[in-house]
């Protein structure tokens, strides 16, 4: 992956693109917005296993409604991607949200693609895909509450916003634990 812009891009254009496995929730996905700090998020950000040349810029867009835009700074083609942080626990200790992703010119309702995020502490930010496998047979099992459209390339599975939803997908087999995103804040 040559930057996290590029990977996340790739991954909200191939799901509009083609017929992938995919995994769409509404922009209200998670229990609340995430209160976030200024100093904690905004700035430039590059994957640890690149050079400062790849950066990726947060912005804070509105900290109490948990509201980031990334951008890829010299990348005049590259639209901005926004993200929401909602709290993915009742419980505020728990450091892990959701991050509800949309293109920012290209919004549609109940088509937001769905990561799971560390806050960003120390100058470093996790984040991890999910399982689009695991979700659709979970709701088709009726451990997860939403719905699943059969394709011959993969099934396209939609999260309802319940709490039930929010508590059950922090249990292990819904992400991709075994590659991460990790970035670390970039050297001013």
């Amino acid at each position: 992956m040559k930057t996290l812009f590029r990977g996340l891009a790739a991954t909200l254009l191939a799901c509009v693109l083609t017929a992938c496995p995919e995994t769409t929730i509404n922009e209200d996905f998670g229990f609340k917005p995430a209160v976030l700090k200024v100093a904690d998020w905004s700035g430039s950000w590059t994957p640890v296993d690149e050079g400062d040349d790849d950066a990726v810029q947060f912005a804070v867009a509105n900290a109490a409604q948990g509201l980031l835009v990334l951008t890829e700074p010299g990348k005049k083609d590259a639209k901005p991607i926004e993200f929401r942080i909602r709290r993915a626990s009742a419980d505020s200790k728990i450091k892990l949200c959701f991050a509800v992703a949309q293109e920012r010119d290209a919004k549609k309702p109940g088509a937001a693609s769905l990561f799971l995020m560390r806050t960003a502490e120390n100058g470093v930010l996790y984040i991890w895909g999910i399982n689009h496998d695991a979700v659709a047979a979970a709701i088709k099992s009726g451990q997860l509450k939403g719905t699943v459209k059969p394709d011959k390339d993969g099934a396209h599975s939609h999260l309802d916003s319940t709490e039930a939803n929010y508590e059950k997908l922090l249990e292990p087999q819904f992400w991709i634990w075994s590659e991460p995103t990790c970035l670390k804040r970039a050297k001013k």
